[in-house]
């Protein structure tokens, strides 16, 4: 087993919570440069260590933080990936997060951490390079995710250490609650947070000192160079750097038609001109913030100056979050969307998938299936952003009957609810759809329909650009500098810094190839879970029902637009008809192992 020459350190830290005890795990060149890390390292940790129908929340469920080999070093932009069955889901789930924070793990010497076992008493970790502090946490344990963080990086001693923790959506096991990190930022699609709190693990706190190693330094300095100037050029993304993704807002509801409003059920909100960008820029930031080594810094921090919300400071909003937070619920005044977007990071909760409840609980609402009796008095309607961030907190807390119910998510909700609320019930796969309406911006349906997590929007619009993010999200890069600025040169940037730093000679086939070998491995995990064409499929809403206005209007995802969306997907990856991988395509991509639980899923 030949360990990397660069770019990785060839350990992964395993922390037991059950035992207290930490060990490493070696990991050979080979199989970082068949999987890479992020999500790609994870799926094949996962899939290996886990069987059909594990329970998510079993004690020995892990928790994978994965990192990429452009970690630590020049690299514009780098992220991390976390890797966990989702207990919103019960299928394999990956999220991607900025910040800092996982640079801070190559800097200890690790290129991923793999969390099992479960805590007798609340607890946080501390890693500096090698040594692994388990530190009482009982005293944080409740705090919301600001005091939290403050109250770690007190307890650890070392300011310039970095947090991802849980807030109390994650310690009552809120199936969305998210991990965030570094205060705003959030791995939210997962479930991980809800994960966490089963585990009583509060906090993850890292400080690193080491060096990444690097074969051939100033060719790969060069090739990192080059590629940050690619993205700071492009003059398409000035607009993300002076406006972060807020400027998607006015764009989707004047441009593409594709702006969530009112739980789907349009895309054109006039009022988005009072939560939008400009109206931020205007009234709201005052200051940037980046991401380790990046040009763009995409995120904005403001404070709200007069009416209810006076003083209040917070991140944001992003289109996500402004759009599942804001124009999803119906919301007109901007100080209401950011107190919303503020409680939902406050409480660690997923900012989409929580918007995505509010506005279903709304539209039952105004369909006359719920009422305010049921909902402990909340008077929860579209506009009303007073009663979302007071259920907000009560979805955290699953406090009362209508926190309890909520916190469910919606598909649960509407099997629970009935009287026809399917109808309106808008996920995928069991998980909440994001921000971006696919009638009117159809390249979001194969993200959405046949992306691994299910509802998510970064995932890729055709087969190729699947494959696209597979690496992206494994190489643990940001997007904005790395994915969509650098276009069809993608494979040539990536392998242009990859060959030098780990000493490797890949080519452009062998870039595709492993995309379609990673891809296809987080496939083989949800066909043994029972994942098949019938749910490679959008909501009914998307189907059936014609955007009644907007630029956009009378569109509509046909059952052609699917039936073509599934096929083109399984012919480019080697999937069958019923979207399971072939032996065939197995084989060809090292991926034998699966093969026999492949073959049961065909007899099923």
């Amino acid at each position: 087993m030949a360990a990397p020459k660069g770019g990785y350190f060839g350990r992964i830290l395993v922390i037991d919570l059950t035992n207290r005890k930490t060990s490493e795990r070696k990991v050979s060149d080979d199989d970082f440069r068949k999987y890479i890390g992020g999500c790609g390292m994870g799926a094949y940790l996962l899939y290996s260590a886990l069987k059909k129908g594990h329970d998510p929340l079993a004690e020995d469920s892990p928790v994978f933080i994965g990192t990429g080999p452009l970690n630590g070093t020049s690299c514009v932009s780098t992220r991390m990936s976390v890797v966990n069955k989702s207990p919103h889901t019960g299928l394999l789930s990956h999220a991607e997060v900025g910040g800092h924070f996982a640079n801070e793990i190559k800097w200890a010497g690790w290129d991923g951490i793999y969390i099992t076992g479960r805590s007798r008493k609340p607890v946080m970790l501390f890693i500096k390079d090698s040594e692994v502090k388990f530190i009482d946490a009982r005293d944080i344990w409740g705090k919301d995710t600001e005091e939290s963080e403050e109250l770690v990086l007190r307890e650890v001693g070392d300011p310039d250490a970095k947090v991802a923790l849980i807030g109390p959506a994650g310690e009552n096991e809120v199936s969305f609650a998210a991990l965030i990190v570094e205060r705003s930022r959030a791995a939210a699609r997962t479930g991980t947070g809800a994960l966490m709190g089963n585990k009583k693990l509060k906090a993850v706190a890292v400080r690193g000192t080491r060096a990444v190693p690097t074969v051939d330094v100033k060719k790969a300095y060069r090739a990192m160079e080059d590629a940050k100037k690619l993205a700071v050029e492009r003059e398409g993304w000035q607009g993300i750097k002076r406006y972060g993704t807020a400027n998607l807002l006015e764009m989707k509801h004047y441009g593409s038609g594709s702006l969530i409003t009112k739980n789907f059920q349009t895309t054109w909100w006039p009022a988005i001109d009072n939560l939008g960008a400009e109206e931020a820029a205007r009234t709201f930031w005052k200051k940037h913030t980046a991401c380790s080594n990046c040009p763009v810094h995409c995120m904005k921090t403001g404070v709200i100056r007069g009416g209810k919300y006076d003083g209040l400071i917070a991140e944001g909003p992003e289109y996500e979050t402004g759009g599942l937070l804001g124009s999803n619920l119906g919301l007109t005044e901007f100080g209401g969307m950011m107190a919303c977007i503020e409680m939902a990071d406050a409480m660690g909760l997923d900012a989409i998938s929580a918007g995505g409840v509010l506005g279903f609980t709304m539209e039952c609402v105004q369909r006359g299936v719920l009422s305010a009796k049921d909902l402990d008095g909340v008077d929860l309607k579209f506009g009303n952003a007073d009663a979302a961030v007071e259920m907000l907190r009560k979805i955290a807390y699953k406090d009362g009957k209508a926190g309890k119910l909520l916190a469910r998510g919606v598909k649960r909700m509407s099997e629970e609810i009935g009287k026809g609320s399917e109808a309106w019930a808008v996920h995928t796969k069991g998980k909440e759809i994001a921000a971006h309406d696919p009638r009117g911006d159809k390249g979001r349906g194969p993200s959405y329909a046949m992306g691994t997590c299910g509802g998510d929007h970064h995932e890729g619009g055709d087969p190729k650009t699947l494959a696209r993010w597979a690496m992206i999200n494994s190489l643990t890069i940001c997007s904005f500098v790395g994915g969509y600025p650098w276009g069809k040169e993608t494979p040539k940037v990536f392998i242009d810094m990859l060959n030098p730093l780990c000493g490797w000679n890949m080519s452009d086939d062998e870039y595709w190839t492993t995309a379609k070998r990673i891809i296809t491995l987080e496939r083989c995990f949800q066909v043994r879970e029972g994942v098949r064409r019938k749910q490679d499929i959008l909501p009914k809403r998307f189907t059936t029902e014609k955007l009644p206005e907007g630029p956009k209007k009378g569109a509509v995802y046909t059952e052609e637009d699917t039936r073509k969306m599934q096929d083109s997907v399984y012919a480019y990856f080697g999937w069958d008809d019923d979207g399971i991988p072939t032996d065939a395509t197995l084989t060809s991509l090292g991926l034998d192992f699966a093969m026999a639980d492949m073959q049961a899923a065909r007899k099923a």
